[in-house]
């Protein structure tokens, strides 16, 4: 009725509110990147939450369907929408967060209305399971179940517009779970690649480095006749090859041999300059 959030929120390392022992299902990551799932997360110093939000029912434990336990543990005050009960047996929209064996962040959404379509949390949690998830709390359901990819609403919500009820409408809410693929620094990869899942995967044989800033030749380094380029080796004047470690050949000269001598009666030129006075 107030529209205050219940339960614990930390958003980016800031304390919105802290819920003083609530118990109820949460999800959270914490300083050093490790992913929480539990029925009690206590705000703490060491190691703190950068992302903490509560949720209502604890799906899945380490593979396993947790509903039972999680019903006898919880705080049945934060939904209003029946009984605890129904909250779990009736069909709905529901959104979860999990994680797989790999340790990445799974966001799921169900679209539904209340008592007409969607899924109950057996269901969900069945679902959830058969996709690998390992660990899982549901946040939400009902009206409040609303999905947005790259700023575009994806779901269909389950409430009438107040303005026509011709039209469905998302339901303002007190938090958002937002969910992004981890960034690269520099965002950019310095121009010479592409962020992957918060790594930059560089272009080419021969940028290096986390940031992709870094050329690198291989362990001749050009053989210190050359400059080392996106591209590989450029070679100086009198120098060829991969690694620049050959010498131009007989009659040829300049940058990777590319010019042919001009000196009368066949005489050698200057490897680098083209010239015929060479002694």
């Amino acid at each position: 009725t107030t529209g205050e959030c219940l339960g614990n929120v930390v958003s980016d390392g800031r304390l919105v509110r802290n819920a003083r022992g609530l118990q109820n299902a949460q999800f959270g990551i914490r300083k050093d990147g490790t992913l929480v799932f539990g029925l009690s997360c206590a705000i703490a110093e060491v190691n703190p939450f950068v992302q903490l939000v509560s949720g209502v029912v604890w799906l899945l434990r380490n593979r396993e369907v947790y509903i039972n336990q999680s019903r006898m543990a919880e705080c049945d005050e934060t939904q209003t929408t029946g009984t605890f009960d129904r909250f779990i047996n009736v069909i709905s929209a529901r959104t979860a967060v999990g994680h797989d064996s790999q340790g990445q962040l799974v966001l799921v959404h169900v679209d539904g209305q209340t008592e007409s379509r969607g899924l109950n949390l057996w269901e969900m949690a069945d679902f959830l399971r058969q996709q690998g998830i390992i660990n899982a709390i549901n946040l939400d359901g009902g009206g409040s179940a609303t999905l947005v990819l790259n700023g575009t609403l994806a779901s269909y919500p389950s409430e009438h517009c107040s303005f026509d009820n011709m039209w469905r409408c998302p339901r303002s809410i007190s938090t958002v779970l937002c969910v992004h693929e981890a960034a690269c620094e520099p965002a950019d990869c310095s121009g010479h690649g592409l962020c992957v899942r918060g790594t930059c995967s560089c272009s080419g044989r021969f940028w290096r480095g986390a940031a992709c800033d870094v050329l690198d030749c291989g362990p001749a380094n050009c053989s210190l006749h050359g400059t080392c380029t996106g591209s590989g080796c450029v070679c100086d004047a009198g120098w060829t090859g991969s690694n620049c470690s050959e010498a131009c050949p007989m009659g040829w000269y300049g940058p990777n041999c590319q010019k042919l001598c001009a000196c009368e009666h066949m005489c050698p030129c200057d490897r680098q300059t083209g010239s015929c006075n060479i002694t």
